[in-house]
C-alpha cells in the first residue's frame, strides 16, 4: 500500500484562529501577528507528529494492491471524505463505507470496507480528505492543547535552547490522550 500526500493547507487554520489565539496569549497589538501564526502552526505540527492525528486539511492518494479483501484500516485519522476509483479511473465510492467515528475530542480507528455485495476492484486508488478546514470543525480539546503549546513557543521565543515540548511538562500528557496505536 502506497500513501502520497497531494495537498495540504498549513496556513488557513492559523490565520482564522489568530484573533482567538491572540486573546489566549493576551496580545493586543499586531506587530507579532506573523510570529503568532507561525507559533500556532508549529504547535499544530507538533500535535500531528506526536499523535498521527491530522489537524491541517490535507488530501492523500492511497494505492491499494490487488487482492485486498474485506475492510482495510485507514492509515490517516480522522477521515472526512473519500473517493475510491477502480483501475479504469471510474468512481466506485458508492460501493464503500467508512466505519469508525471521530468524536468531539477523541476518535476510534477508521476502516474502509465494501458495502454488502461489493468488493474491492483490482488496483484500487483511494483519495482521502483529512484534517480540519475551519475553527468550527476543530475539536475543543485539540484547540486547547495547541493553544497551550503555541503560547509556550511564543512566550519562550527568546530562549537560547528549547528541547521541544518536553520543557512544557503538561504538553506531553495532554497530547498522549490523542495518540492511537497503529497496527
Amino acid at each position: 500500500m502506497k500513501l502520497e500526500r497531494i495537498a495540504i493547507d498549513r496556513t488557513a487554520l492559523a490565520s482564522e484562529l489568530l484573533p482567538l489565539f491572540k486573546s489566549h496569549c493576551r496580545v493586543e497589538f499586531s506587530r507579532d501577528d506573523d510570529y503568532l501564526k507561525s507559533a500556532l502552526t508549529r504547535a499544530f505540527d507538533t500535535f500531528e507528529r506526536l499523535t498521527e492525528f491530522h489537524v491541517f486539511a490535507a488530501s492523500f492518494v492511497w494505492s491499494l494492491p490487488s487482492g485486498v479483501a474485506g475492510g482495510v484500516e485507514v492509515p490517516l485519522q480522522p477521515i472526512d471524505d473519500f473517493v475510491v476509483t477502480d483501475q479504469d479511473g471510474r468512481d466506485v465510492s458508492a460501493d464503500f463505507e467508512l466505519v469508525g467515528t471521530v468524536g468531539t475530542d477523541q476518535m476510534e480507528r477508521q476502516w474502509l470496507q465494501p458495502v454488502a455485495g461489493a468488493s474491492w476492484p483490482a488496483l484500487a486508488v483511494v483519495t482521502l480528505a483529512t484534517g480540519y478546514e475551519t475553527e468550527a470543525d476543530l475539536p475543543p480539546g485539540i484547540l486547547d492543547i495547541c493553544f497551550r503549546i503555541g503560547a509556550f513557543l511564543y512566550e519562550n521565543r527568546e530562549m537560547v535552547s528549547i528541547g521541544g515540548v518536553d520543557v512544557a511538562p503538561y504538553a506531553n500528557s495532554l497530547i498522549t490522550a490523542y495518540w492511537v496505536p497503529r497496527a
